[in-house]
């Protein structure tokens, strides 16, 4: 056997290893288990009864032992720019990923790595709610396997770039995200190119030094949103653990390991870090850097009294950064009335579950004191 096809069972095991030691003990041949896997990872089917290439016993054997998927699609929320899925995990927990249709035919996956947030960034509507857990291996891959059903069955198209820029710090699941990043690579698997998956981070440093390691051309991705220590402490906690200076230290690593630009992400909010000062500071801490800096305009929501920042102070902003030649784009709100914010349709959903819960509660408490 191949090391190639070794290393490609290798993380069918890391997704599904329940399916592969039920296979090992009947001592199925190892070319099945690659039939299951071109099943999943090609034909996005939804039951082993599905794939055909398998004896009739061995499918009715998997259908009874094994569900395929673990989540449950609760809502598929779609404007003509996003597809915002909702999903009820195993363990009744809520979690999102959203397809951006680009205008120049480019779908992106925006997929989450944990249910919440433990980083505590205080315009978030993620970090608001009390965070879960860190999502495991094969939701990992779920979200992507029902991207690529969607997209195929509704448009005959497919994902043709991915953000780790949903719900969660990935990097405080990197463990799972590393091999997330190398199914969604492998031409076995999604074969989406390396150069097309950019995972988005906060500033774990220890972890960022692992991510910079791999040998794989991932693109970096920085949740930045301030210019400066201070209000950087003040809105993203993580800053006081791991500081701007040494991000960016390690920002300059990967560029001179990679040779690939960082993107720098920059959330404008109202009267909080949308200055002109606030845009000469991150001219100080862009220039002579292979960086692009990408303005987002805030995102309201119920979790947070921050607000959106006036267009004209948006675009003094962009033109300042741009006059100074920095590399800037300001990046389009998608579906900015549709509750796109992240975390939004699951804090909605674990508001209203946390509701019912209390309800019932309380009546299991009147009837004990009733009694």
């Amino acid at each position: 056997m191949s090391q190639e096809i070794q290393d490609s069972l290798l993380l069918f095991r890391e997704i599904y290893p329940e399916i592969v030691e039920f296979l090992e003990e009947k001592k199925t041949p190892k070319f099945r288990i690659k039939q299951i896997q071109h099943a999943i990872f090609k034909e996005y089917i939804t039951q082993f009864s599905q794939i055909t290439t398998l004896p009739k016993h061995l499918r009715e054997e998997l259908d009874e032992k094994f569900n395929l998927e673990t989540f449950t699609l609760i809502e598929a929320h779609k404007t003509s720019e996003i597809t915002k899925m909702l999903f009820k995990t195993f363990d009744g927990q809520f979690v999102e990923c959203v397809i951006i249709f680009h205008n120049d035919n480019r779908r992106t996956l925006c997929v989450s790595s944990q249910i919440f947030c433990a980083v505590g960034c205080k315009f978030c509507a993620t970090g608001a709610t009390t965070f879960k857990r860190s999502l495991t291996t094969k939701e990992m891959v779920e979200q992507l396997v029902f991207a690529q059903r969607y997209l195929k069955n509704n448009f005959e198209e497919e994902v043709t770039n991915i953000v780790f820029m949903g719900m969660g710090e990935p990097l405080l699941n990197f463990n799972v995200v590393k091999i997330a990043l190398q199914v969604y690579n492998s031409q076995d698997y999604f074969g989406i190119g390396a150069r097309h998956i950019t995972v988005s981070t906060s500033g774990v440093l220890p972890k960022l030094k692992e991510f910079i390691q791999m040998q794989e051309q991932f693109r970096l991705a920085i949740s930045l949103h301030a210019p400066n220590n201070e209000l950087r402490s003040e809105i993203m906690p993580i800053n006081r653990r791991y500081p701007l200076n040494d991000l960016m230290a390690m920002c300059d690593e990967y560029v001179a390991l990679k040779n690939k630009r960082v993107s720098y992400e920059y959330v404008l909010i109202n009267g909080i870090n949308d200055s002109l000062n606030h845009a000469k500071e991150l001219v100080d801490l862009m220039q002579h850097r292979l960086a692009h800096v990408n303005l987002l305009m805030y995102n309201e929501h119920e979790f947070s009294d921050y607000t959106r920042p006036k267009y004209d102070t948006v675009m003094n902003f962009f033109n300042y950064l741009k006059s100074r030649g920095i590399e800037v784009s300001l990046r389009k709100s998608m579906g900015k009335d549709s509750e796109s914010a992240c975390g939004q349709l699951s804090g909605h959903a674990q508001k209203e579950k946390d509701k019912k819960n209390a309800q019932q509660m309380e009546r299991s408490t009147q009837a004990v004191i009733s009694y």
